[in-house]
């Protein structure tokens, strides 16, 4: 049976969860569910990123201890995605003891290897980020996320010979051995590659209260970056020993642009040096604006997914952030434009459709499985291809037109049938049809599954059919007209439309 491994980066505790944070959740989440659908063994893995001085400050001038404050920040994140609907298979935490003597167990390895060398280094440092930049990285001179002048730091440290690896790195990604994708970002990387030399990294700072310690060096603490790295693996079960778990490599790691270039250096570097296969995939998503303007506490437009979610649903929710710009690129969100596109799409479309079919079909008592309709199957066919096809490249927006197009479809097929006028002089007529539209939402519903989990499943019950439907394999769930419908209700609304505020 195929396995299929996702990761999310974890997220920074110090950090409040946000709709940045969500979307990169929700676009894993949606290729775990349809992976799962698909019958292969899945492992999705996320969490929250918890070392660091910076954490410890935070805990101390909310008077609290650093563990204190990262159980109530940490939980804040689980809460975020249990409202939306995140079937997460482990939610790691850095602080899991287990984790922390795994890292100590591959830094040491990386040492003994002479991988790690003591050293000094200087360089600019924002105390923000907990980490040193180079001059290309800054904005305008300053640090590209706290926007503000960095401090020249020099430091008796260790560190990781990342030199030791241009041009292994640039091979493996040059020959999509290491795949990066979009392939905008992974010119990017190549690149970089091409024309920068690649330094040494520092992996270690002078001893801190909230960190882990290296193990042959008890006056030192390992930086926070590395310690994050490697969860992917302790986060499905690794022990630091040669045997790796079943779900190793990743299938993909899903994550925001701006931690690409860490992600495809210093990572597969740290695996090459550790003899571990690399991650199948890399796929580094754009950034969105709100309303034209960078995410911002001090602009005070930084968006909770869980406010949000008590607007639009949950369901509402992942649909409006996954289909608001293509996956990849940049793009610009507003609140405006999400109640537009949720009264178009869910309230006008999905939700109208499954009103209009039941209330018809509600005026029947059975509906057994009739000649099948070639055209109805052809269509359907067409369309789990094109919807395949496109989950695969994590083409959301395409997935999410062609369940639009394929709802704007059965509502045409309504119009042209006038089944209120079948039902008076042609009844068994009456009865083909609504039997094509019962069939053609119980596609929709499994089409949806990923995007949608709560509304697929009400479609289902509102058919009469959940546990029966969620016994099915994929491709028993795509074959056209042999379900029997016996039990219809129309239910409340899917989706009732939203006045915008």
């Amino acid at each position: 049976m195929a396995k299929f491994y996702i990761t999310t980066p974890i997220y920074y505790v110090n950090d409040v969860p946000h709709l940045g944070h969500a979307y990169t959740t929700i676009a894993a989440d949606i290729l775990a569910r349809y992976h799962r659908m698909k019958g292969e063994r899945v492992f999705f893995l996320t969490g929250t990123d918890e070392h660091g001085a910076k954490i410890a400050q935070s805990a101390e001038k909310e008077k609290k201890t650093p563990k204190e404050w990262c159980d109530e920040m940490s939980a804040r994140f689980k809460l975020a995605w249990d409202v939306l609907n995140i079937s997460f298979d482990n939610f790691i935490r850095t602080t899991d003891k287990n984790h922390e003597e795994v890292v100590k167990k591959a830094v040491e390895k990386l040492y003994k290897k002479g991988f790690i060398y003591k050293g000094v280094y200087e360089g600019l440092y924002c105390v923000g980020c907990e980490r040193y930049y180079t001059e290309k990285e800054l904005v305008d001179g300053k640090c590209p996320d706290h926007q503000r002048p960095l401090e020249i730091y020099s430091e008796e440290c260790y560190l990781f010979k990342l030199s030791a690896f241009q041009k292994a790195l640039l091979d493996l990604i040059k020959t999509n051995e290491l795949k990066i994708e979009p392939e905008e970002r992974r010119n990017e990387i190549v690149s970089f590659l091409t024309k920068e030399k690649l330094t040494d990294v520092s992996i270690s700072r002078q001893k801190v209260k909230w960190g882990i310690d290296l193990p042959w060096d008890s006056s030192k603490t390992l930086y926070v970056w590395i310690d994050a790295l490697l969860n992917y693996l302790t986060g499905i079960g690794w022990d630091g020993g040669e045997k790796l778990p079943e779900f190793w490599p990743p299938t993909v790691q899903l994550m925001a642009k701006d931690i690409l270039r860490i992600h495809a250096t210093i990572w597969p570097a740290i695996l090459l040096a550790l003899e571990i296969s690399l991650p199948e995939k890399i796929f580094a998503h754009g950034f969105f604006t709100i309303n034209g303007q960078k995410m911002s506490k001090s602009l005070g437009n930084v968006l909770d997914p869980i406010e949000q979610a008590n607007v639009f649903t949950s369901d509402g929710l992942r649909w409006l952030l996954i289909s608001s710009f293509p996956f990849g690129k940049d793009g610009d969100i507003s609140i405006e434009r999400f109640y537009e596109k949720y009264n178009n799409d869910l309230a006008n479309g999905i939700g109208n459709l499954v009103s209009r079919s039941l209330t018809l079909a509600s005026k029947t008592k059975n509906l057994k499985p009739k000649d099948k309709n070639q055209n109805l199957i052809f269509k359907a066919e067409k369309v789990w291809r094109n919807y395949e096809r496109y989950l695969e490249k994590l083409e959301f927006e395409s997935v999410i037109k062609e369940i639009l197009n394929y709802t704007a479809y059965f509502d045409k097929y309504i119009n042209e049938n006038e089944p209120w006028k079948l039902i008076k002089n042609n009844f068994d007529k009456f009865e083909e049809v609504i039997y094509n539209l019962c069939e053609g939402l119980r596609q929709i519903a499994w089409l949806i599954a990923p995007f949608l989990p709560e509304t697929s499943d009400k479609i289902f019950e509102k058919l009469g059919i959940l546990s029966t439907e969620k016994k099915k394999s994929l491709d028993e769930a795509k074959e056209w007209g042999s379900v029997e419908f016996k039990k219809i209700e129309k239910g409340e609304i899917l989706f009732p439309r939203l006045k915008t505020k």
